[in-house]
C-alpha cells in the first residue's frame, strides 16, 4: 500500500546543512498499523510529512496504493489533497470558530460539487458515530474536552474514507488515563475499518501496544524494523534496547562462542554469563550484554551450581505499585530487577539472582 525508497531530506540551518532523513526505505502493507518510533529530532515526523505531501523531500520516491506521489528522479510531486490520505496532527488543528459538524464536514465541502448536502450529512454522521461523538454536532469545538477534540480530529480525517491514515503523535496532549483508553479505542477502530495507518510517536508503550510493525529511528535513519515483540525481546542495537523500556547493560568480553543452543559465554566485571551472541562474533570481541529487569529473578542456588547466578547487595528499592524495582550493587555495576510487591527483600539485603541465559543478549559494543 505504501512504499518509500531512498528518502532523504536535507535543509540549510544556521549550523550548516542538516540531514533530517538519511535514505529511508520502508513498505507498509494494506491494513497494517505501522509505527515510526524515536526521540525528538530523529526524522519521524519529517518522514510522515513527506508522505503526506506537506514537506518536499530532497531525494527518493514515495508511492501510495501503487501510484507514485513523489519522485525526485522523475520530478513528480502530487499535492496533499490528491494523495487520498487523512491526517491527524499533534495539535488536532480543529477550527475553533466552527461547531463539531462543520469541522468534520469541511474536507467534504472543499471537494466542491462532489457531494450533495444530504451525502455530506450522512458521511459526517457516520464519522461522528465511529468516534462516539453522536449528539454533539452543534457543540462549538472549543467546548469539547481534550479527548473529544482528539476524536473530532480523527473523525475529520476519516470522513473522506481515505486509503491511508497518518497520525502524528495524536495522543500526546491527553492525560495518562485518557491516553490509555484512547489508545485501545484507536487501535480497534482502524483495525475494524481496515485502514492502512502510519503512526508517529516517541512513546514506547504506544508503539508496542498498537502496532503491527515498528520502525525505530535514530539520527534520520531506521535502525531496526520488526514486530513489537521482536523489537522489545531481540533488539539489534544498543540504542534500540536503551530506548525501548528499561534495560540493564553490562560491558563484556567474549570468551566462548555459541554452542548448540545458540549461547556463548562472556566475561563481565560482575562475573561470567552465558548469553546470545551477535553473528560473526570472535573470541576477544567487546560486547554489551542487555537483559530486562523483569527477566531477572531471585535464586536460592549458589553461584557454583547454576550458570548466570550473581551475588550483590540491594542498594535501592522503589515501590511501583504492581512491582518493586531493586537496584543491586554487583562489583562496579548496578543491576535492576523487578519483583512482586509482596517480596520480603529490603534495601541492604545480600541477594543472589539469576539472569536467564536465553534472556541475555549481547550486542556489538
Amino acid at each position: 500500500m505504501i512504499r518509500i525508497k531512498g528518502l532523504r531530506v536535507r535543509y540549510e540551518s544556521e549550523r550548516g546543512v542538516v540531514d533530517a532523513v538519511r535514505g529511508i526505505d520502508l513498505a507498509v502493507a494494506a491494513g497494517q498499523f505501522y509505527t515510526l518510533l524515536g526521540p525528538s529530532g530523529c526524522g519521524k515526523t519529517t518522514t510522515l510529512r513527506c508522505l503526506a505531501g506537506l514537506e518536499t523531500a530532497t531525494e527518493g520516491e514515495i508511492a501510495i496504493g501503487g501510484e507514485i506521489v513523489y519522485s525526485s528522479g522523475n520530478r513528480i510531486s502530487v499535492p496533499p489533497y490528491r494523495r487520498d490520505i487523512g491526517m491527524v496532527f499533534q495539535s488536532y488543528a480543529i477550527w475553533p470558530h466552527m461547531n463539531v459538524f462543520e469541522n468534520v464536514a469541511f474536507p467534504l465541502r472543499e471537494m466542491r460539487g462532489r457531494f450533495s448536502r444530504a451525502q455530506i450529512r450522512d458521511k459526517v454522521e457516520k464519522a461522528l458515530h465511529l468516534v462516539q461523538l453522536d449528539g454533539l454536532e452543534t457543540r462549538p469545538a472549543p467546548f469539547l474536552s481534550g479527548g473529544q477534540q482528539q476524536r473530532l480530529a480523527l473523525a475529520r480525517a476519516l470522513v473522506r474514507e481515505p486509503k491511508v491514515l497518518l497520525l502524528d503523535e495524536p495522543l500526546s496532549n491527553l492525560d495518562a488515563k485518557l491516553r490509555e483508553d484512547t489508545r485501545i479505542e484507536l487501535r480497534e477502530l482502524v483495525k475494524r475499518l481496515g485502514i492502512t495507518t502510519v503512526y508517529v510517536t516517541h512513546d514506547q508503550l504506544e508503539a508496542l501496544t498498537m502496532s503491527d510493525l515498528v520502525a525505530v529511528m535514530e539520527g534520520g535513519r531506521i535502525v531496526q524494523e520488526a514486530s513489537p515483540t521482536e523489537i522489545y525481546r531481540m533488539p539489534k542495537e544498543k540504542f534500540v534496547a536503551n530506548f525501548i523500556g528499561l534495560t540493564n547493560f553490562l560491558d563484556a568480553k567474549v570468551i566462548g562462542l555459541a554452542n548448540g543452543e545458540g549461547l556463548g559465554e562472556v566475561e563481565t566485571s560482575s562475573g561470567r554469563l552465558r548469553c546470545h551472541l551477535p553473528e560473526d562474533t570472535a573470541i576477544g570481541d567487546r560486547v554489551v550484554v542487555v537483559v530486562r529487569p523483569e527477566d531477572i529473578g531471585l535464586s536460592t542456588e549458589s553461584p557454583s551450581q547454576v550458570n548466570n547466578v550473581l551475588e550483590g547487595t540491594v542498594a535501592e528499592a522503589s515501590f511501583l505499585g504492581d512491582a518493586i524495582e531493586f537496584q543491586v550493587a554487583v562489583s562496579d555495576n548496578r543491576i535492576r530487577l523487578k519483583l512482586h510487591p509482596n517480596t520480603s527483600v529490603r534495601k541492604g539485603d545480600a541477594v543472589r539472582f539469576l539472569l536467564p541465559a536465553h534472556s541475555c543478549r549481547a550486542l556489538a559494543s
